[in-house]
């Protein structure tokens, strides 16, 4: 709470504090305020800890290096890319599902599995160009501009919950909420689009990622865009 408001000075003070030994969880949630916040001196004391424990911490390298990425020191991207590489640390392959008529329908980041592939990407293609109608300009913080032309794939416009929404749009009935579950954090810029296209369709889209369950309807999320 007192990371989502912002106050990272009482929240470091509040874990310091605390009469246990604060967990990776713990500060987990101030490295994902400090993020939010863009501060990269308490992401860094955050991750120190988080690193310096026995668990995954592929989700601590992922969120420092989309901080350093949104505040574009690429030297530090490479650095922490390199540090995973060292470690044989690999990022998690994005994956997302939904459930259409009792079946559940997987997809991969540039999927191009499925049967109804053809379909999904031209509707996902008419909503892409619906969306840059309304103004919408995709942030490209976290990706260094010498990578984003080669559409690989980490390139947004195709990651999985894309896909898997708008598979959900075209398979249900106008007025029936489209309900996706992602292995992963829920990236801001699927986030930012998810949302709009929640408005431009008037559905309801529920994602629920690694993290939380995103319920979005008429432009906005449940999640107040912090997660």
């Amino acid at each position: 709470l007192l990371g989502r408001r912002g106050n990272l000075d009482l929240a470091l003070r509040f874990i310091e504090e605390m009469p246990v030994v604060p967990t990776s969880r713990i500060w987990g949630s101030l490295l994902v305020a400090s993020r939010f916040r863009k501060s990269t001196e308490f992401a860094e004391h955050a991750a120190k800890h988080i690193l310096s424990s026995n668990g995954d911490n592929t989700g601590c390298y992922v969120l420092l290096s989309n901080l350093y990425a949104k505040l574009e020191r690429w030297e530090d991207v490479e650095r922490i890319n390199s540090m995973m590489s060292t470690q044989g640390i690999e990022r998690t392959v994005g994956c997302s599902t939904v459930e259409i008529d009792s079946k559940v329908h997987r997809f991969f980041n540039q999927d191009q599995s499925h049967k109804e592939i053809n379909k999904i990407y031209d509707a996902l293609d008419v909503i892409s160009k619906k969306i840059e109608e309304d103004a919408y300009v995709r942030t490209l913080a976290k990706f260094n501009p010498t990578k984003v032309a080669k559409k690989g794939e980490n390139s947004p416009e195709l990651h999985s919950v894309r896909l898997a929404i708008t598979f959900g749009l075209i398979s249900t009935t106008v007025g029936r909420p489209v309900i996706v579950r992602k292995n992963i954090r829920l990236c801001e810029d699927c986030h930012v689009v998810a949302k709009k296209i929640s408005e431009i369709t008037k559905r309801e889209i529920i994602v629920g990622d690694s993290k939380i369950f995103h319920h979005f309807k008429d432009g906005k999320c449940s999640c107040g865009d912090y997660w």
